[in-house]
């Protein structure tokens, strides 16, 4: 589905003046679903608003888009299309694919569909994971999210995502039961670190227990399919270091989840294989 596009060159340059960077401060009427609660959304339709592209040195945004997923649920499993656009009306319509991991949103662009490309420019495909927050009866999308060229997955300078459902009329029960203080921070227990990423044969996935815990680390594609398990089984507390042999894995797309279960607490993170 097309954005109107005529509107698009005022609204680009109304948030790009008005859009401090890293947003502005924290709104504590803005709440992180849990796992629970993002199980029982209903995803489907149009998500709008407005894409954030960080410059060089990553310290501001270079340019603000305007940005639209429409998307389609069928259980964890997420495809659809999204939809950019620049201030000067240039546009770029993309297929998408994604998965639910624990509460979150991992998605790729993989296919330009449609597209006007300024003369020396490419539209780079953005791919990542978002979070859903809410905001009253606002549900929303938002999270860094890197972005990568059409070919070799070689990085551009990636930006940050800030999507509203348009009609969420289907959730309002949902978020009326989240309560003031109810935060999904679990994943902010455990960093799942990856290096080099991107990378190009193998990757070392590293985390750090707190506890003794119940650990598995798995690495799946963005269809959802398991790709390999890399552990199962009790570990003690400390740090431990994983590898991941993309090289064995040659005709996936590139983009892999690890996905890690802590005790029943599911973490996530991205890695992605240049190619």
């Amino acid at each position: 589905m097309l954005m109107t596009r005529f509107t698009t060159t005022l609204f680009a340059l109304f948030l790009f003046i008005g859009y401090t960077f890293a947003g502005s401060d924290a709104d504590p009427k803005v709440q992180v679903l849990t796992a629970n609660q993002v199980s029982k959304l209903d995803l489907n339709g149009k998500w709008s608003g407005k894409r954030m592209q960080y410059s060089a040195d990553k310290k501001s945004f270079s340019e603000i888009f305007q940005y639209e997923f429409d998307l389609v649920q069928n259980g964890d499993i997420i495809t659809g299309t999204s939809t950019i656009i620049d201030a000067n009306g240039n546009f770029a319509d993309m297929m998408l694919e994604g998965v639910l991991v624990g509460n979150k949103l991992h998605f790729r662009e993989y296919q330009v569909k449609n597209a006007i490309r300024p003369e020396g420019k490419i539209w780079c495909f953005k791919s990542g994971e978002l979070n859903f927050t809410t905001d009253g009866d606002n549900l929303k999308l938002t999270g860094a999210t890197a972005s990568y060229m059409e070919i070799y997955n070689y990085p551009c300078t990636g930006g940050e995502t800030n999507l509203t459902k348009v009609d969420n009329s289907a959730n309002v029960s949902v978020l009326s039961d989240v309560s003031a203080g109810v935060a999904a921070l679990a994943d902010n227990k455990i960093n799942i670190a990856t290096y080099p990423n991107p990378f190009v044969d193998n990757a070392n996935i590293s985390y750090t227990l707190t506890t003794d815990a119940k650990v598995t680390l798995q690495v799946f594609d963005m269809q959802g399919k398991l790709i390999t398990a890399l552990f199962e089984g009790n570990q003690a507390s400390g740090s431990y270091n994983l590898n991941f042999d993309g090289k064995r894995f040659a005709s996936n797309s590139g983009i892999y989840i690890v996905k890690m279960t802590v005790n029943g607490d599911v973490y996530s993170s991205q890695m992605v294989q240049m190619r």
